[in-house]
């Protein structure tokens, strides 16, 4: 049998402890990594920006912006301004602006700082109430954003975008609903109603959620139902339901009523 004196038995405990926490490290640098890689490959997917911008050669890239998060938020916000035909350096200024008080605007665009950390903060842009975008950044970033060199974003010719035929709603029932049905008016009885529960949106707004479930002569079919839809239905009405949207949620087909859609009581309890 081998005994361990004292100290070696602590040599031991610490370096077991030394390999769980660089093992930790090596985690949470992997998931890091993988973040970053992905936000780059989505901008340079949506054209955002040019692969020969963000690479110099090995390491990180050049100039004060020393991660690639960085560099794509960035190039984002340029993208932004360029798209709603706005100054680019006033409206990189509205984000310091922004991290000083709060809210800041120019033109037609709001931005926002919703959060705020010690050295981060997430910022929300709006257009007339319109959401544009929500994104993070870091206050040395936001320091830089007024001294942005803006010739070293060059972005891709975006493609003229195809006119997208607006698809009608056709009267159905439910056993006819497929995964090839995007819009449907139907008429059917509310027979379950789960309980309401809180849910927050993606951009951390509170909202109230019901999953109802619809039944005709042919089948059944689940109904989301949102804040103030919640409490026009109860169990045991009929509804008609026009220009619902068909979409799948967890393996099983659902018919939502958005903004373009109607949902009606028909037929009380």
């Amino acid at each position: 049998m081998v005994v361990q004196s004292g100290a070696e038995t602590y040599a031991c405990v610490a370096s077991k402890k030394a390999a769980a926490s660089t093992a930790q490290g090596a985690s949470r640098l992997s998931v890091k990594r993988l973040r970053a890689s992905w936000e780059l490959c989505r901008a340079i997917s949506l054209g955002i920006i040019r692969r020969e911008t963000l690479y110099y050669g090995r390491g990180r890239p050049r100039g004060p912006l020393h991660s690639l998060a960085d560099v794509t938020n960035c190039a984002y916000l340029v993208r932004i301004s360029k798209k709603y035909g706005i100054d680019t350096r006033k409206f990189l200024v509205c984000f310091l602006d922004a991290w000083t008080h709060e809210n800041s605007s120019y033109k037609s665009m709001s931005i926002k700082r919703r959060q705020k950390t010690e050295n981060e903060g997430i910022f929300l842009v709006t257009q007339d109430q319109k959401i544009i975008a929500q994104l993070r950044l870091n206050e040395k970033m936001l320091e830089y954003l007024p001294e942005v060199d803006l010739s070293s974003f060059r972005f891709e010719e975006s493609a003229p975008a195809r006119k997208i035929e607006t698809l009608k709603a056709i009267d159905l029932q439910i056993k006819d609903i497929n995964a090839g049905v995007k819009w449907v008016n139907l008429k059917a009885k509310i027979v379950e109603k789960s309980i309401t529960r809180k849910v927050f949106s993606r951009f951390g707004d509170p909202l109230d959620v019901s999953t109802a479930t619809i039944s005709d002569s042919t089948g059944s079919i689940k109904l989301p139902l949102w804040n103030a839809q919640i409490d026009m239905i109860s169990v045991g009405d009929v509804v008609q339901i026009e220009n619902g949207r068909v979409r799948p949620f967890r393996g099983e087909l659902q018919v939502s009523v958005g903004r373009t859609g109607k949902l009606q009581v028909v037929e009380s309890q």
